[in-house]
């Protein structure tokens, strides 16, 4: 599933003269039983020059990339990696900024499940910020320190970021049964991040799509210092960039 990844994609594309196949697993040969190697060398036959994949399972871009000639770019492989969206965090805040080396961002709520954070976390460590994760204990993953970031339980220490990038509660990949949280209403009242627990002027930034109430207060999501749209805006930019760079084969002037 996706709206922004697909749409900014699409248009990317469009805007740079490109023809565009979209393809779905609902009503598609997946539907019928078809393995991803197979689908993969089907499109393949068509011989494009780009494939960008969104996928469940992890590792799904290599195995497509091995079995085709195209560039492969990953829209998101289950919890694994979003470079895409790493990018254009990374753009949204050298923009708000003027800079992204020193500067503290917390990211907040469901790490555990997060193909956004792991990557944002390696991009931002990369180019010289300070980052923390902030949640429940559950949905923070043991041993992630090692990316190069801090962790903590207290809501409170967001006040001190330049930048907090909040995170939705994805139910869809969480394991029935598994309590990560008592309840989203407990988890709203502990880590949810309202108006209260920011400075004035304070940076928030999403992914999408926010579950508003739950994780993030509409009063943040709607505020100035939002920079949620600003986000959607950069994504088109930065996946026009990428597209450019690999079928030029050299990095954008």
């Amino acid at each position: 599933s996706s709206t922004r990844t697909l749409a900014s994609f699409e248009l990317a594309a469009k805007r740079l003269s490109a023809d565009t196949m979209s393809i779905k697993a609902a009503g598609s040969a997946v539907d019928k039983g078809e393995s991803l190697k197979d689908t993969a060398i089907t499109i393949g036959a068509y011989d494009p020059d780009v494939i960008v994949i969104r996928h469940p399972q992890i590792g799904a871009p290599s195995l497509v990339a091995a079995n085709t000639g195209a560039h492969i770019v990953n829209a998101g492989d289950g919890k694994h990696q979003h470079p895409t969206q790493a990018l254009l965090d990374l753009y949204t805040i050298q923009k708000e900024f003027g800079r992204i080396e020193g500067l503290h961002v917390a990211i907040v709520g469901d790490v555990l499940h997060s193909r956004v954070a792991r990557s944002d976390i390696q991009a931002l460590a990369l180019m010289g910020a300070r980052v923390t994760l902030v949640g429940p204990p559950p949905l923070i993953p043991r041993g992630i320190e090692a990316m190069g970031c801090e962790t903590t339980t207290d809501i409170d220490v967001i006040k001190a970021a330049d930048v907090v990038y909040v995170l939705r509660m994805q139910r869809e990949r969480m394991l029935e049964g598994a309590n990560y949280v008592p309840s989203l209403r407990e988890y709203t009242a502990r880590w949810g991040v309202t108006a209260e627990r920011l400075r004035p002027g304070q940076k928030v930034m999403h992914p999408g799509p926010m579950n508003r109430g739950v994780e993030i207060d509409p009063v943040v999501a709607d505020a100035a210092d939002a920079l949620i749209e600003t986000q959607v805006r950069a994504g088109l930019v930065v996946r026009m960039a990428v597209l450019y760079d690999l079928l030029t084969h050299g990095p954008v002037a």
